[in-house]
Parts: C-alpha cells; structure tokens; sequence
C-alpha cells in the first residue's frame, strides 16, 4: 500500500493553520478573561501555568508562520516542471527550505511539551494538600517529561550526522529524523508514554477525592460518586488526550507506509497532524472543564 500525501490546494493548508491556531486562541482568551474574575491572588503553580500556555500557543504560532512561508513559496513555484523542482521548490532554493523546516521541527516539540507542562503545574496546584504521595507522583511526572523532552531534542540534533545532513540536497546525503522510522518510533512511545504518566494523575486526583468525600460524610449513608462536574472533566480529559495520541499515532503510520517510496513528500500530512496535537493539548489545558479538577 502507498500512502500519497494530502492533496489539497495549498492555500487551504495555510488556512487550516490559521484556523486551527485561532481555535486554540479562544479557549486561551477565556482562560486569561476567567482569571481575572478570581479576586484571591493566584499560586506560583497557576500563574505558571498560564505562562507556559502562552509559550506553547506563541511556539504553534512560529510554526504555522514557517509553514505559511514554505507553502507560499511552493505555490509561488506551482506551475514550473516537476523536474526542476526539489521539495516543490528550485534545487537552487531546496536546501534553504529544509534547513528553515527543520527549525521549525524545533517549535512543534515546544509547543506540545510546554502544554504539557502547562497541566503539570496546573495539576500542582490541585495535588500540593493531598500529602507526600500525590507530591512524589507530580514530581516524577515532572521529570519524566522533562526527559521526553530532551530526548526529542536530542532525535533533532544528533540523529542525523553531521547536522547539516538535515538539509543536504546532494544525492544520498538528506537525513532526517522525522522521516526515518526507527527514529520516529522513539519518539512516538516517548510521546506517548508522556501523555499517559500525566494522564493519570488527574485520574489519582480524582479517587483521591471521592475517598475523602466518602470519609467526610458523617452520618446517613456515606457515597463517594463523583459529580457531574468532574464525571464531565474527566470525560473531556480522556478525549483530549486520545485526540493526541491518535495524532501522534497518525504520523507514525504515515511514516511506515512510505518506507518502501523513494523520496515521499509527506510533509502536509506531518503537518497537519502536528497542528491537531497543537491544538488538542492546548485545549485540554484551557477549557472551563477542567476547571472542575
């Protein structure tokens, strides 16, 4: 089976770019607009917080401003014969094209992990009452994401020897990281794993709390539901993060059906995946329902 990129106009990619960064504007404004409305001063934790979701959605936003200049050039180029062009841009351009692209690979492992973090601190200030235990799991997750994090960075730097294999056009000579499926693999089941350490710790926060519901009540008949609130934060959590996962999940597969192609040009799939995790994590981070953890 050979896989063929998505093949749309590419000005319809720079609009789903912008759409999708727009999108996860909205939650961000409502996030800050919600804030303001508190009176008590804010903990260290949540103030953070907000910091490093500003930071993921500026990253995604450096990210779709590289990807709307690559694409503006390819267009600028789309009716020149196919076999003068490299990467949809003259052999003369291509090198410079792949070098800015792969900067841009930088951004995208940016803007995911600082909404991850983003939901580490967010979580600190819900765990820091509920004893050693909890505290022990937030700080494990904290460096655990942390070495995720460097390890992507790393998969940018070193797996392609020397760098500037990253952008060598010569014949035989391009390397890249993304494209290479041992090295993609690595960083999707550490992408992945990362997901799910911080997954469950909303997940302890909850049980936690229905144990000590369950032990407050004095008298009648003790329960330890949850709530409708945080039956629906829960939900909401679970599908954000399976929305991620599918889109980290998605790039893998799309690496893995065109081993066997010489020279795939997959790089709208990429793309596009890239921004669908974006745009999952920063809304897990910023909708009101999780405000009910």
């Amino acid at each position: 089976m050979t896989y063929h990129d998505i093949d749309i106009p590419l000005p319809a990619f720079i609009a789903i770019d912008w759409t999708g960064m727009t999108l996860a504007l909205i939650p961000i404004v409502l996030r800050f607009w919600l804030r303001r409305r508190q009176l008590q001063p804010q903990p260290f934790t949540r103030n953070l917080s907000d910091a490093l979701v500003v930071l993921s959605w500026l990253s995604g936003m450096v990210l779709i401003c590289i990807n709307t200049w690559k694409n503006s050039l390819r267009y600028h180029y789309r009716n020149h014969p196919a076999s003068e062009l490299y990467y949809s841009v003259p052999r003369s351009q291509s090198a410079h094209l792949l070098y800015v692209s792969w900067i841009s690979l930088f951004f995208i492992y940016i803007s995911l992990w600082s909404a991850k973090f983003a939901l580490l601190a967010f979580y600190a200030s819900l765990l820091r009452l509920q004893g050693r235990w909890a505290r022990t799991m937030l700080w494990s997750a904290t460096a655990f994401s942390a070495l995720t994090f460097a390890l992507h960075i790393a998969l940018l730097t070193r797996w392609c020897s020397p760098m500037s294999a990253n952008w060598d056009t010569r014949p035989g000579k391009l390397c890249s990281a993304v494209h290479d499926i041992n090295s993609v693999t690595i960083s999707t089941v550490a992408n992945i794993s990362t997901d799910l350490v911080i997954l469950a710790l909303p997940l302890f926060a909850l049980a936690s709390l229905r144990r000590e519901r369950a032990g407050s009540v004095l008298g009648g008949r003790i329960s330890g539901r949850m709530g409708k609130a945080e039956l629906s934060g829960l939900a909401f959590v679970l599908l954000m993060a399976g929305l991620s996962v599918s889109a980290a999940l998605a790039r893998f597969v799309t690496l893995e059906l065109v081993q066997s192609v010489p020279k795939a040009n997959i790089t709208h799939t990429i793309d596009v995946w890239a921004l669908v995790e974006i745009v999952a994590s920063l809304l897990a981070v910023c909708l009101p329902s999780l405000r009910a953890f």
